[in-house]
């Protein structure tokens, strides 16, 4: 009698263990996809988990529904989903297992934007809603509306994060443009115009200038290196050019700043096509006539090369490998490419592709003074050095690759690329902004849509 008074409690706990058990175990993710503009069902959408890679497709009720076997290692309560349909705009969302998710599509023929959340990924990025950020909500709706109005040209992407969290990003459709620069640094329209997204790398131009100072800044800082060193040092193959007294005084920040001295016109004359014309980017600058260091500002693509060549001889290793190991895997960025210059140095000035994300990841360990997700990625130094004006020029203030920028009196960091790229970190307002566009060659158009933006928009909006 007494083993069966013990046994009751024990057979009682095992049941409401097993159904607690079973109760999990009929967890559930489902929910309904409409018209945003109508309000009808939509049949046929592919509705993706993001996470497991899995995917459903809804029924002729706009009804979807995952089996349990597709969401089981799920560990949180709310998931992302990708969900796509001819005819209407992609969507990355938020939703949530045991609730009837009921999710809007936009057809891509009605100009009227709809706002979410951007969408969680364990990507070491938070995301968040305007609203969260006490953002206007109604003039980001007004910008929006102009973006799917297709009023701004060749606009990729948009992603605007405040106060740690991303609360707008946005991708569009338009041309899949590079610059082709082995054949007379032309735009080069051969790949067909794309929808762009979260998963796209796009050509961000004269922004890899910023990357290479920021590698430049973490290699000095390992190694101990003042920029004041002579670049001559580290060139030992290119040592018959420093017996000109002038090669021979330019410093690694000279190179980082573009006033190294060499005769150079890319701007408005052809020393940029010429350089692709060659097949040793270092030899060909070190070549031309040199009229001092810091007798002018001269914007030099050949620079950045050169220093990264200076890099791979420092860390005795391919700059691309420890740029890879201690900055970009750092940072979560594992998809990107980086091509090269002739001779297989990676190139310093342009030939970078990122993810806007990624983008966004660089922009927020430089809001956070070198810091990414608590680990001293960049230091500290060198993002307080990046934020100090090195040069006044007649196109604005120069830093060690990046642009320091005012609009409105407001002040920020930009990495800038031809096409109209960005990376704008404004310390101030604990914001960045990450912008593609396709407008290559085509400046100031795409200056001039950023700040259009950024002034009638996005600062009203703080």
């Amino acid at each position: 009698m007494k083993n069966t008074i013990r046994i009751i409690p024990l057979l009682i706990a095992l049941s409401l263990l097993l159904s607690r058990c079973k109760e999990e175990s009929n967890a559930q993710l489902k929910g309904q996809v409409m018209n945003a503009y109508t309000g009808a069902p939509l049949s046929g959408v592919q509705v993706l988990l993001i996470e497991t890679g899995t995917s459903v497709t809804t029924n002729e009720n706009g009804s979807f529904k995952f089996a349990e076997m597709d969401i089981t290692t799920l560990v949180e309560a709310q998931v992302g989903l990708k969900l796509t349909l001819a005819d209407y705009r992609p969507l990355e969302i938020n939703a949530t297992i045991d609730t009837n998710n009921t999710i809007q599509l936009s057809p891509v023929d009605i100009p009227v934007y709809y706002y979410n959340q951007p969408v969680q990924l364990s990507d070491g990025i938070t995301t968040g809603t305007v609203q969260d950020q006490n953002m206007d909500q109604q003039l980001i709706q007004n910008l929006m509306d102009r973006l799917v109005r297709d009023e701004y040209k060749e606009i990729h992407s948009l992603l605007i994060y405040k106060d740690n969290m991303l609360v707008v990003e946005e991708y569009y459709y338009g041309n899949n443009d590079t610059i082709d620069f082995e054949n007379g640094v032309t735009v080069d329209h051969q790949p067909a115009p794309i929808q762009w997204s979260r998963e796209d790398k796009h050509y961000v131009a004269s922004a890899n200038k910023a990357l290479t100072g920021t590698i430049a800044g973490m290699v000095l800082a390992e190694k101990g290196i003042s920029t004041d060193e002579a670049i001559s040092q580290y060139l030992p193959d290119y040592a018959s050019y420093f017996t000109d007294p002038n090669k021979a005084k330019v410093t690694l920040h000279h190179c980082l700043n573009m006033t190294a001295g060499f005769q150079w016109n890319e701007w408005t004359g052809n020393d940029l096509k010429d350089l692709w014309k060659s097949q040793d980017f270092a030899e060909f600058v070190l070549s031309r006539n040199n009229m001092s260091p810091n007798s002018e500002w001269r914007y030099n693509s050949a620079l950045p090369n050169l220093i990264l060549k200076a890099l791979s001889n420092i860390v005795d290793q391919d700059i691309r490998d420890w740029a890879d190991d201690n900055f970009y895997q750092a940072l979560g960025i594992t998809d990107y490419q980086w091509q090269s210059q002739p001779d297989g140095t990676p190139e310093g000035s342009a030939r970078m592709y990122l993810r806007p994300r990624d983008m966004l990841k660089i922009g927020i360990t430089l809001l956070n003074n070198g810091q990414w997700n608590g680990q001293q990625v960049i230091p500290q130094a060198w993002v307080a050095q990046c934020l100090e004006v090195q040069e006044n020029t007649d196109s604005g203030e120069y830093s060690h690759g990046f642009w320091l920028r005012s609009l409105d009196g407001i002040n920020y960091l930009s990495a800038e690329g031809d096409g109209g790229n960005f990376i704008n970190v404004f310390p101030q307002q604990n914001m960045v902004v990450v912008m593609t566009q396709g407008n290559y060659l085509k400046w100031p158009i795409y200056i001039d849509q950023m700040d259009d933006m950024l002034e009638n928009y996005i600062f009203p909006a703080l």
